[in-house]
Order: C-alpha cells, then sequence, then structure tokens
C-alpha cells in the first residue's frame, strides 16, 4: 500500500445525474482514476431570505496532487457547468495522508 502525504481533496455537490458522467470524463480527459460519487440529500438557497427545498445531489469526491489541483478544479467546474443557477457548489482543500488506488481495467461483455 501506498501512502500519499501530499495530495488534495476536490469535493463538489451537483444536481443528482451529473456525477457519473464527471468521473468518465476525469478518467478519458484527465486520466484521474482517484474519484468517488455518492448520493444524498442537500439543500440550497431559495428566493431571496429563504430555504429552498430539499432536492437530491451527487457528490463528488476527488484526490489529486497539489500540482494538478487547480486545473482538475477548473476542469470540474467547467463540466459540471457549477457557474449556471443550482448548478450546485465545491471547494478543494489539503488532504492529510490517503492511500493511492486504481481500479483495474474492466472488459465490457460482448451481447449476445
Amino acid at each position: 500500500m501506498k501512502i500519499e502525504t501530499d495530495t488534495k481533496l476536490i469535493v463538489c455537490m451537483l444536481p443528482q445525474g451529473k456525477g457519473v458522467g464527471l468521473i468518465e470524463r476525469l478518467s478519458k480527459e484527465k486520466g484521474i482514476q482517484s474519484a468517488n460519487v455518492s448520493t444524498g440529500r442537500g439543500r440550497g438557497a431559495g428566493a431571496v431570505g429563504s430555504i429552498g427545498a430539499w432536492d437530491e445531489v451527487d457528490t463528488l469526491a476527488v484526490t489529486v496532487t497539489p500540482e494538478r489541483a487547480d486545473e482538475i478544479f477548473d476542469f470540474i467546474y467547467e463540466a459540471g457547468e457549477l457557474g449556471q443557477p443550482r448548478g450546485g457548489l465545491m471547494y478543494q482543500h489539503a488532504l492529510g495522508p490517503a492511500t493511492a488506488f486504481t481500479l483495474p481495467e474492466i472488459e465490457e461483455a460482448e451481447a449476445d
């Protein structure tokens, strides 16, 4: 097990259904293999001075090296359309020791 001691964690809350597509794009376009998506509920801002309704959200978490953190943050922001109304929110911070992991390539089975 390899322990990384200098990593960044990027966390992003997105409308439900966007997380898996972003993981696929991160893998194909940026070579990122250290991402997870979970689903939960979140509550955003409503009209001025009020709280919005509960919504299902995807939470995307990505670990990256500090050298790539801004690049990947910007990519997720643009690809996930976070600048749009109700597009979500994101942040990044330094992460303590973490283990590196990679998923094996799995060939898709041919349909009969």
